[in-house]
Order: structure tokens, then sequence, then C-alpha cells
């Protein structure tokens, strides 16, 4: 199957680079569905043909089992954390967030807290199909929206609110504080994202960096990581530019007073939801997410990481960024990501990049995968910027990382100083975050 997959997509992308560079242009303006698009084959949940085996089937109830026991586990070390004299993790400098962010389903008694950068975009779609607010049948379905409003306890009294979360079935998910903070870096800052760019970027750099020109002022667009590590510090001493990206997690649902049936983690997202799922009855949805769960993920990313390229086209200008630079910054965020070979460079010249499209874009992806298509190599990569990112990095800063890490370590079960992280003695020769060599 993989050999078939793999001989259609190369073909296609051959076509589709061949009437790219030949023509310099696709005529064609119709997008490429994102549902198992190339490599995964269709998304299907009707399809007769599941991946889910009858072993799996029959192993479903010892493994609920099991997840029960994990959940338990996970609470009574929060319970244990959160009831030491020396601990009152209520969110420092977030009084009240866990309030502002509980989103609910009143008539299932549903109470989910969600967090940036730990699933909570995929979660949020996922809850609009659970509470009825999408028809579609799977979350990665291009038409669920995440950032529309949900029900909340915010308008609720104290009572009301304790109350409804106490009888409700309540999950958050938490993630590796370390990698968490990398991957909003990636995101945001690294990644072609105007309005970071400006935000945070711009203001990191008006802080940390020596000279800078009246554009990185402006602009931000070539924050460090080094830098950015910084600026998160500084603004959560001197509580300004905090954004929910970039905090601890603790603060965002303050676990300390609500006591969450599930703390699942983004290390087992789809054991976690799937159990969940089970948990609320939705078994077709559950089903549609079991067809290739990763491969879903990964097609969901490409069709949305390309549509914003595109959707920033005008604000890179201002920035003084060609749109040449911002595809090649694209390209090297889904090495880092694991999703493209470190291999594969990027085919397109600068004199081709004005006339690029989002499909031929997203065919060079899917063509670029390359060996990053086995899941220990892209593992292997992602480990890989991780640490090269990280060996950019003061110890001193290093230090108050995991400091400021350190409620959501304790609470959360995580290691504040991983030597894998704290080891590093010299900077790393920048190769993830060297867009000229895209």
């Amino acid at each position: 199957m993989r050999e078939s997959r793999t001989r259609l997509l190369c073909v296609t992308g051959l076509v589709l680079l061949a009437l790219y560079i030949g023509r310099n242009h696709v005529q064609n303006k119709k997008e490429i569905p994102h549902q198992a698009y190339l490599m995964y084959g269709q998304a299907n949940p009707d399809e007769k043909v599941r991946e889910t085996s009858l072993t799996n089937v029959r192993a479903n109830n010892s493994n609920t089992s099991e997840l029960r026991d994990i959940y338990k586990v996970r609470r009574d070390r929060v319970t244990t954390v959160c009831t030491e004299p020396r601990y009152k993790y209520r969110g420092q400098k977030a009084q009240g967030n866990g309030r502002k962010n509980i989103l609910i389903d009143r008539p299932q008694r549903l109470a989910y807290c969600p967090i940036q950068k730990s699933a909570s975009t995929f979660w949020k779609r996922v809850y609009r199909i659970v509470v009825g607010q999408s028809k579609a049948t799977s979350p990665f379905d291009p038409s669920v929206p995440a950032l529309k409003k949900f029900d909340s306890i915010a308008l609720m009294s104290d009572n009301q609110a304790d109350d409804f979360v106490d009888k409700s079935l309540s999950f958050m998910f938490v993630r590796e504080p370390y990698g968490r903070l990398f991957s909003g870096y990636v995101d945001k800052l690294f990644s072609p994202n105007v309005m970071f760019w400006r935000n945070i970027g711009a203001f990191g750099i008006s802080i940390f960096r020596k000279n800078p020109s009246s554009v990185d002022l402006r602009c931000g667009h070539d924050l460090t990581f080094s830098e950015f590590v910084k600026t998160v510090l500084y603004s959560d001493k001197h509580n300004i530019k905090r954004n929910g990206h970039f905090t601890p997690q603790y603060e965002h649902c303050d676990p300390c007073h609500y006591n969450y049936d599930v703390i699942g983690t983004l290390e087992t997202l789809s054991e976690d939801t799937f159990y969940l799922l089970d948990r609320m009855g939705k078994t077709n949805l559950k089903k549609s997410l079991e067809i290739d769960f990763r491969g879903q993920s990964l097609n969901d990313t490409i069709r949305d990481q390309v549509n914003m390229l595109f959707a920033f086209h005008k604000g890179y200008r201002d920035c003084k960024v060609s749109f040449f630079e911002a595809q090649q910054r694209m390209w090297k965020k889904f090495q880092i990501r694991g999703v493209i070979s470190k291999n594969s460079k990027y085919p397109i010249r600068q004199d081709q990049s004005e006339r690029l499209t989002k499909e031929t874009l997203t065919a060079l992806i899917y063509q670029g995968m390359g060996d990053a298509v086995d899941k220990n190599v892209a593992k292997k990569n992602k480990h890989d910027a991780l640490i090269e990112a990280f060996s950019t990095v003061d110890k001193k800063d290093m230090d108050s990382l995991s400091k400021l890490f350190g409620p959501d370590c304790e609470l959360f079960g995580y290691d504040c100083r991983p030597s894998k992280l704290f080891d590093i003695n010299t900077p790393i020769t920048p190769w993830f975050f060297d867009i000229n060599i895209a």
C-alpha cells in the first residue's frame, strides 16, 4: 500500500512541478482537498475497511480500564501537589483564568479547558462537533471552525460554576513545557506570522537587541530563539505582553481549584481523545479519527499552514520580507516539525516565487516528505531541531525557565531540567533555523 501511494505521490508531484516550472503558472484555482490527499488515501468514516483490527476491538475494554488508572494517577498527583502548603498554584498572574477558559455544554454536562499549544485547536474542533455546532463527521473537515465562541462558565456565580464542573465530564490537555515553548516559537515567530511578529517579535527586539533597525522595531520578523526566551521571561517577570501560547499551562485551567476527570497529554493525544469520545458516546466521531489519525492530522496541518502563508502575503512586504523568504521559512518549519525530509531542498527559485499557488506548494510539500514519512526519522528531526534551538539559550535563562515551568512540572509530572537540554555545552551551528539553506 505504501509503495503504491508513494508512486502516486511521485507521479502527481512531478507532473504538477513540471507544469509549474514549464509554464510558471497554474491555471486551475481549485484548492487540493485536505482529506487524506496523496499520501494517506481517503479519510471516509463510512468506509468498510478499518485500520482497527478485531484484536484491538477485543482489547478495548482492558485498555479503557488501564486508561482510567492512568487518569487517576494524574488526578492524584495534582491533588497531592496542590495540598502541599508550599504550593499555591492558582495562576499567579492570571487569576480566574479557569473561569474564563472553561468551555461547557449544558445538555451533555461537559466542561473542557483549552490551553494554547496543547492540542487546543484540534480539540475545539472536536468539541464543535460534539456539542452539535457542526454537522461535520471529522474535526479535520475544513468547515469546522475553532475560533468561534462556545458557552462557558464565565457568567455563572462561583457556586454555580463549581457545581457544574464538579457534576460534568471535565477535561484538559497539557504537554511537556519545553517542547510547548519551542513549538510556540516555531509556529508564531519563526513561521511567517505577521501578527505575532509585530506584537511579540518587535517587543522582544526593542528590549534585547542592540542597535535594531527601524524594520526590526516595527515588524520583529527575525526574533531569534534566544531572544524569544528572554522575551518570555521578561514578560512573565513584569507581567507585560504575556501571551497564552507561551504562559505556563497551570494558569489557564486552575487545576488546584477544578478537579478535572481527565488530564490528557499531547504525548498521548489519540488515546486520550478516543477515551473521551467513548465516555461521551460519540462512536461515529471516534471511528472517523481511528482511520489513520496521524495521516489526517498531517494533512490538516499542511492545509492550514499553506493557507496561512498566503493569507499574510501583503503583510510580508510591509516588513520587507519577500514572499520567497516567507516560503523558505515555511519549508524550514515543515522540516523542523518532521514533515519534510532534511534532504529535500526547496525547489522553487526566487523569480518563480510570486507566481506560486497553494496547489503547487501543497504538492511540493508532499513530494518533499521523503524519509520523513518514517515516524522514527520525523521524530529524530524534531528532536534535533529542538536541541539546536535550546543550544543557543544562556544557562542563566535555562535556569529561569526551569523555575517558570516549575508548577507545570510538579503538577503534571514533567522533568523541569531535562538533561538533553541542560547538558548542552556549546551552541549548535544552525541548520534547521538557517533559511538560506532551505
